[in-house]
């Protein structure tokens, strides 16, 4: 229990440090800090695995909370106002305590053998010997879940029981702060209380959420660090209540983390971040920033994995060649975002994205329908049957969704796109993997679902709390002062 504690609030310590530097203040310190603590320990570990430095945790624990602390002790040393809130920390410290113990001495978890072959990667990152898996479990399962359980070796342990629920609970308490402070200019503490209690009561009803929050594989984290770029994306361009520094610093840490959760994580990712990356209104710099880290750590897993099969006599697969030529167009990129005139056409630029994804669609569907079919079979099942355990909330949420997109919400493309072009995606990823989805909650695109409800959660829950203000004649929501309100609506 001791490692598990120390593990939790050396992400925690470290993120929040790193954070409040930043620039992040009030309940943004703990909640986005504990993200973006998160999301540094992965890259970290990322690092450790990818180069000739040891992958022991014990030393990703140290320099996770090291490197911050020392940043902020100097920050603070040259006269920055970093206060210290002794009763915050005291708290969180008790809290971290608390839910370890709890979840400790209440061993619920879901398992399958994906979690295996997940724990099974994280033991060879324990004892420094990742380099000898198996090309059949490096690029399916990757070393992002497998550094979350990694720590647990220390202690004999397989997977750190806390910290799937933990991630869980920090989705929902970073999509409450989120909306909190995008919506607390518009509305009344009651009536945002009241918003955010019904919406997190909603997300907590869902089977598949539940089922996600024990459940020893990525998906749940991939939700929370989609929620970050994407909702921190909106954040950025559409109200000045978070430093754009912490938030910038948050979705870059995420981005990087990304990269090594899931396999089509890049791919992913840029439907994520196009909408910021073609706004006029978001600094080129930001922008930079956040491709040079997807573009980097993209080349760097890929190329670790071409070693990894060379160094076992084996032929480069082409998925590899294909993510490694993905990640090298990505820093293309970043050259041309000087170019003004490009940028002024963000909204065709993400027309034609989401239409090429479609054509793209049809055309696999049109040299080999039955993948399409049989996967449209599975997930109809699945989603609207209730094959998939999601009983209503999934038709629920789709219904919320289309009624939102009545609603004028500022920049409401930066929310809406991920989410609608992952639905070619997603069946474009059937024909990647040369296999149709399948009848069952064990299924692969049934499981993915639930990596975008906390974004379309959010989506719809400011769509009411922006309807519910202007029917009683509140102010508009105030974007930035260089973003223009609503100039990308689709």
């Amino acid at each position: 229990m001791i490692i598990e504690v120390v593990y939790i609030l050396s992400m925690i310590l470290g993120g929040a440090a790193l954070i409040h530097v930043a620039g992040a203040r009030g309940l943004g310190v703990p909640i986005l800090g504990a993200v973006a603590g998160l999301a540094l320990y992965l890259c970290i570990g990322a690092v450790q695995v990818l180069t000739p430095i040891t992958s022991s945790p014990v030393l990703t624990m140290s320099l996770t909370v090291g490197v911050p602390s020392a940043l902020w002790l100097w920050r603070r040393s040259q006269g920055a106002d970093l206060p210290i809130r002794p009763l915050w920390a005291g708290i969180i410290v008790a809290g971290v305590v608390a839910a370890v113990a709890f979840f400790r001495a209440m061993p619920q978890v879901a398992w399958s053998n994906d979690s295996l072959q997940y724990l099974l990667n994280g033991s060879l990152i324990a004892s420094n010997n990742i380099t000898i898996a198996s090309t059949s479990l490096l690029p399916k399962r990757l070393i992002g879940v497998p550094e979350l359980h990694a720590v647990a070796n220390l202690g004999g342990e397989y997977y750190i029981q806390s910290i799937t629920p933990l991630i869980s609970v920090l989705v929902l308490a970073l999509l409450g702060w989120m909306l909190w402070e995008s919506l607390s200019p518009r509305l009344s503490k009651r009536a945002l209380l009241l918003l955010i209690g019904g919406g997190l009561l909603f997300l907590i009803s869902m089977n598949r959420f539940v089922f996600h929050a024990f459940y020893l594989n990525g998906h749940l984290l991939f939700a929370l660090f989609m929620l970050v770029v994407v909702g921190g994306g909106w954040m950025l361009v559409s109200t000045d209540a978070v430093n754009r520094a912490a938030l910038v610093t948050a979705m870059t840490l995420a981005v990087g983390a990304l990269v090594f959760v899931r396999a089509e994580s890049s791919i992913l990712i840029v439907l994520m971040l196009l909408p910021i990356i073609v706004d006029g209104s978001v600094s080129r710099i930001h922008k930079s920033i956040l491709l040079a880290v997807l573009g980097v750590a993209t080349i760097a897993w890929q190329s670790f994995m071409a070693a990894i099969y060379l160094a076992q006599g084996l032929s480069i697969a082409f998925e590899i060649w294909g993510l490694l030529a993905f990640g090298v167009a990505i820093l293309a990129v970043i050259p041309l975002l000087r170019w003004n005139a490009l940028m002024k056409r963000g909204r065709l630029l993400l027309v034609l994205a989401e239409v090429g994804l479609w054509l793209a669609l049809a055309v696999l569907a049109l040299r080999e329908p039955q993948i399409l079919k049989e996967s449209l079979t599975a997930t109809f099942e699945n989603a609207i049957l209730g094959a998939g355990s999601w009983g209503f909330s999934l038709i629920f949420m789709i219904a919320l969704l289309v009624l939102a997109s009545f609603i004028a919400v500022p920049n409401r493309v930066n929310l809406r796109f991920p989410l609608t072009s992952f639905i070619p995606l997603g069946f474009l990823l059937a024909y990647l993997r040369d296999a149709a989805y399948r009848v069952g909650d064990g299924d692969s695109l049934n499981r993915m679902w639930i990596q975008l409800i906390a974004v379309a959660l959010f989506y719809v829950l400011l769509a009411i709390g922006l309807g519910t203000s202007r029917r009683r004649s509140a102010p508009a929501v105030q974007a930035p002062a260089s973003a223009p309100v609503d100039t990308q609506q689709i």
